[in-house]
């Protein structure tokens, strides 16, 4: 048997096109064509950060070990700042690194590089991943844990978190989410990644790094707090 192709009668055609018209000239329309930075304020952690705050003291000239979030030629394509501190935990004498990367504009092609891509693009190995909810005073945070070696010597774990527009988002599907939610609103939306991490061989590297992570935020006034987990008044 021989199928004709169906043939359309003209009516059905002209709405055809109309609809398909249509939703290009709304995909348009709905187009991002503002920065969510322009709206709440572009963040720079170097003067948000403190110095010094609870028993955490800045470690001057401290920062040659913290490992860069991308190589060096993707750097100024992807992020609009980059920040790196080591702070020395007073009661301890244990150093923490912290590592701070904004980008104005988390659309596909220059979204944050996490460290479980950052990591092993520089020599890494990652033996353990897990997400985990950090408590703190002003919500929960998601954030991700990761044991890295670099060879048979350093081993770093680390703690890190990112910030889409104004949540604190796990996984692509979360970060895909929430540009959707703001390119309904007109916006591109922005990004910061935060990380903390320790060169130790402890058993149990991760309470210090959250309590970092809440004395810190504890530390912030509200506005500056929200460059790092979001809750910005929109």
């Amino acid at each position: 048997m021989i199928f004709k192709p169906l043939a359309l009668k003209p009516a059905v055609l002209l709405v055809s096109v109309g609809i398909m018209l249509g939703s290009v000239a709304l995909a348009q329309h709905l187009k991002p064509s503002k920065y969510w930075a322009d709206h709440t304020g572009v963040p720079h952690y170097e003067q948000l950060i403190p110095h010094s705050f609870g028993d955490w003291e800045e470690v001057p000239f401290a920062n040659r070990g913290v490992v860069n979030p991308v190589q060096e030629e993707n750097l100024k394509r992807i992020y609009s700042e980059t920040f790196a501190r080591t702070f020395v935990h007073k009661p301890t004498g244990r150093g923490i690194m912290l590592s701070i990367a904004y980008g104005r504009d988390q659309t596909n092609d220059t979204q944050l590089h996490t460290p479980d891509q950052c990591y092993p693009s520089q020599g890494f190995r990652v033996e353990k991943r897990e997400d985990v909810d950090l408590p703190s005073a002003f919500g929960t945070i998601k954030a991700v844990r990761l044991v890295t070696m670099l060879g048979t010597e350093r081993k770093e774990p680390l703690t890190y978190f990112i910030r889409v527009g104004d949540a604190v988002t796990r996984g692509s599907k979360e970060r895909n989410l929430e540009r959707i939610k703001l390119a309904m609103r007109g916006y591109l939306v922005d990004g910061t990644l935060f990380r903390v991490s320790e060169v130790t061989r402890r058993d149990d590297p991760f309470p210090l790094q959250d309590q970092f992570i809440a004395d810190l935020l504890k530390a912030m006034p509200a506005h500056d707090r929200s460059y790092l987990i979001g809750q910005r008044e929109s």
